[in-house]
């Protein structure tokens, strides 16, 4: 293989930063990917039965499943190809991380859109969860957005930040379940009734879950910058180190 790098003016240093540039561009398209599919799902919330939307997801989804396996294919030939380094040992496990997240999200996302498709907000009783719906949606994007800045901007900080975040959501999606309990458990319900307060229970779920995974995120960042890996710490000890 040096032979055949030689005869062309390439290095194994040059071909193997080629490769990580590479990893970070695909990793860039993934990342505006799935933003856009929240963005399209946060439209879902608006209009649930805009089949135009619900297409554009489901094609989404594909290009998500289809850059997931080239970066891991990607990750492998790196380790075989090149024996790395430490350092870059760390980034390119990193990548291969976060792309697992990135893809988790995507089956969330789409996890949504099939029960809001499900769901009638407009009938009765039901008309303010659309409003808890969003701001949840909200809040887990920003947590999202913040844990790909955190790794592509390598800031240890914006990581420990989003960890930090994630009790929020958590409360919320339990709030959620208790709070359809309690304010259907008297009422004879029709059928969409009971459709809806499954699928606002489903779709909290999963937002809680991309929530999670922009924390599992955030750690890979972490792990990037410092070499640390706190995954299985407790939430009391996932906070940044004391300079002084």
């Amino acid at each position: 293989m040096d032979a055949f790098n030689d005869n062309f003016g390439l290095s194994n240093s040059s071909i193997k930063e080629k490769y990580l540039e590479e990893l970070q561009s695909d990793f860039r398209i993934l990342s505006e990917i799935v933003l856009n599919q929240i963005a399209l799902t946060q439209k879902l919330l608006e209009n649930n039965l805009d089949e135009e939307t619900l297409v554009e997801i489901s094609r989404n989804e594909k290009l998500i499943d289809s850059l997931d396996l080239t970066i891991r294919e990607k990750v492998i030939n790196a380790i075989i190809l090149f024996t790395p380094r430490a350092t870059d040992l760390r980034k390119i496990m990193a990548y291969h991380d976060i792309t697992i997240s990135m893809e988790r999200v995507g089956d969330q996302i789409l996890n949504v859109a099939g029960f809001l498709k499900k769901t009638d907000l407009t009938i009765d009783g039901f008309e303010n969860y659309r409003e808890h719906l969003d701001k949840m949606l909200i809040y887990a994007v920003n947590m999202l957005k913040n844990a790909i800045f955190s790794f592509t901007g390598l800031s240890h900080e914006l990581a420990y930040e989003t960890i930090q975040m994630d009790d929020k959501v958590d409360k919320w999606d339990k709030k959620m379940e208790k709070r359809l309990a309690d304010e259907f458990k008297d009422r004879v319900l029709s059928h969409q009734a009971l459709m809806n307060i499954m699928s606002i229970t489903a779709i909290s779920y999963n937002i809680e879950r991309i929530a999670d995974m922009a924390v599992n995120m955030a750690e890979a960042a972490i792990y990037l910058v410092e070499g640390k890996d706190i995954r299985h710490k407790k939430m009391e000890e996932k906070k940044p180190p004391m300079h002084s």
